[in-house]
């Protein structure tokens, strides 16, 4: 944990059994039902340990109690593009069941959940080897290839109405923020149904989209057991062997 002098990591809701190296360059932070103000403040001291540390990169997995975050706004369609979203009406905030949090990755309203996978990339963009593009890309990819091996079919990313889809149907949503050529914020993937969130979300549009648009792996396949950290687990060797 060498790239973390002098953290107080109990502010972040965190302890040192919360982090292993992937590799030589690659921190991994784990921590499952992250209260999500101790993981966004921990985001944010991320980018600045990078500023000294250009080389390295902090990946977090984890995901969070019920709650919403709302972006910069809704994806725009580019030219030769339609589609009709649903903006967030932010005088609406009162009435929303969980708390919400205001950020700054691109994107509108959504949703996190224990059920959830969640990736947050800390890392230094580079346009030779790792872009924008290609790391949104292969974040999906590697998700792609975990879950066809669990038997699911016919997922794939959409750079149109960004995500992780099958069909018509969303599984896994992506908003990233940049600061300093450096990423964070990131991928959300649907593992389990929480029906307590799905009643929620039908007087909300997750992404500006109806709520019945979202799926979960678990309805798309056979998880095994303890999916989220054998999940966790092969998504994380498909990034050790792909982002030397």
């Amino acid at each position: 944990m060498s790239i973390l002098p002098e953290t107080d990591l109990r502010s972040f809701g965190l302890s040192e059994n919360n982090f292993f190296e992937l590799d030589e360059r690659t921190t991994i932070v784990k921590k499952w039902n992250w209260d999500y103000s101790g993981a966004h403040a921990f985001q944010r001291h991320a980018l600045t340990l990078l500023d000294s540390n250009p080389r390295k990169r902090i990946l977090i997995c984890c995901n969070h109690p019920r709650v919403l975050t709302n972006g910069r706004g809704l994806q725009k369609p580019r030219k030769g593009e339609s589609f009709e979203l649903v903006e967030f009406n932010p005088t609406n905030k009162g009435e929303l069941p969980y708390p919400l949090h205001q950020i700054e990755r691109g994107g509108g309203l959504t949703f996190h959940h224990p059920g959830q996978f969640i990736f947050y990339p800390i890392l230094k963009l580079n346009p030779s080897s790792l872009s924008l593009s290609r790391m949104t890309d292969e974040i999906f990819d590697f998700a792609i290839e975990v879950l066809n091996d669990w038997g699911a079919q016919g997922l794939t990313r959409s750079k149109k109405l960004l995500g992780l889809w099958q069909d018509n149907r969303k599984l896994a949503s992506m908003g990233i923020a940049i600061e300093k050529l450096t990423t964070f914020h990131g991928m959300a993937l649907n593992l389990f149904i929480d029906q307590e969130m799905k009643r929620a979300l039908e007087s909300i549009n997750p992404c500006g989209l109806s709520s019945n648009v979202y799926i979960t792996a678990e309805e798309i396949c056979t998880l095994p057991p303890d999916a989220l950290e054998k999940f966790t687990d092969e998504f994380l060797k498909r990034i050790k062997h792909a982002w030397q």
